[in-house]
């Protein structure tokens, strides 16, 4: 009896020590087979990356497209951009577009830009003009602003034209205030504007106006000093420059000095321009990034643009503006004619 126990035993312990066997040949095939399809994928990914840097074709999601291949021989063919002297040390600022208002095409990022007013479509909105005009056609222009426009004065290169500016000029300040500097002391703007003759006017208010805790109080308001502005030069051409973007990491009062409230308040200043027959200057058509934003690296401060963007911005203008219609010859000499006819009948009365 002992020896059929010990034959059992054995036997069970062999049968176990082959289901081991068997267990560990199963565990052996299979990681054999993981690991040799591991490096096998490995390579396969090896060689598409060495492709991709071979031939420029970014792999997304499995799929290898050319597209952008082609978008970044572009990139790297295209000069650096550079704008004025070479030796000022603005020279290079970052993002400088050389297309005023004239987004590229073709990349994803692109495609997704977003416009710089709420109806891009208005025929309020200032076209593009060819030819550009020179400074001669700003000899009968006044430029009304706060400190953006003295710096686009400052700045521009401009030699035409006569600017009432003052450091903080917000809509109710202009209203109330005598803020623009003379040699006969200060005086409001409506009183420096009656001071000559001028046939365009620039205006570039609301900056310090986003703090405006009613919307429809600025609306009106910047209507009644338009249309005193035009009571006062009634055959000027009013143009409404727009208020240009911030870059809000450099503000410090971000509470209301933000995009979100340019966006609000250029809303309201091309509404008013639709509504009243103005004329409305995109300056954030060339100055955005884009993404409802000023181009990062235009300003130190977050507000002020440096001097190569205040010559964009006088490039846009000359290119932006309102043809001036020249009367015709043969109408000139009608009425010339006409009231020649009119003296001779009344000297003959």
């Amino acid at each position: 009896m002992k020896q059929q126990k010990r034959r059992r035993r054995r036997r069970q312990d062999t049968l176990v020590l082959k289901l081991l066997i068997l267990v560990t040949l199963v565990l052996v095939v299979f990681e054999g087979r993981l690991i040799v399809t591991m490096f096998s994928h490995h390579s396969q990914m090896t060689a598409a990356k060495l492709a991709e840097e071979s031939n420029g074709i970014t792999a997304v999601d499995g799929t290898i497209t050319e597209s952008e291949s082609e978008e970044s021989k572009d990139a790297d063919a295209a000069p650096a951009v550079t704008t004025g002297d070479s030796a000022s040390p603005d020279a290079f600022l970052a993002g400088l577009p050389t297309n005023l208002g004239t987004p590229s095409t073709g990349s994803s990022a692109q495609s997704d830009r977003l416009p710089t007013v709420s109806n891009p479509d208005s025929a309020a909105i200032v076209p593009k003009t060819d030819p550009p005009v020179d400074d001669s056609y700003f000899a009968d222009a006044v430029f009304i602003g706060d400190s953006r426009m003295e710096g686009f004065r400052n700045a521009s290169g401009i030699t035409q034209g006569r600017f009432f500016t003052s450091v903080g000029m917000s809509l109710s300040s202009m209203t109330k205030d005598a803020i623009i500097q003379t040699a006969d002391g200060n005086i409001t703007v409506a009183a420096a504007l009656s001071g000559g003759v001028y046939n365009k006017i620039y205006i570039m208010l609301g900056t310090n106006d986003l703090g405006e805790y009613d919307w429809n109080s600025f609306r009106d308001g910047f209507i009644s000093v338009t249309q005193r502005f035009l009571e006062i030069q009634p055959d000027a051409i009013l143009y409404v420059c727009s208020v240009l973007y911030v870059e809000e990491s450099k503000v410090d009062s971000t509470q209301y000095v933000n995009n979100a409230n340019v966006d609000k308040i250029n809303s309201i200043l091309l509404e008013v321009c639709e509504q009243e027959g103005y004329h409305y200057l995109d300056l954030n058509e060339f100055l955005s990034n884009g993404y409802g934003s000023l181009i990062e690296g235009a300003t130190s401060d977050g507000v002020h643009i440096y001097p190569d963007y205040c010559k964009q911005m006088l490039t846009y203008l000359k290119s932006h503006y309102v043809p001036v219609e020249e009367p015709d010859e043969t109408e000139a000499e009608t009425e010339t004619e006409t009231e020649s006819e009119s003296e001779d009948s009344e000297v003959s009365v």
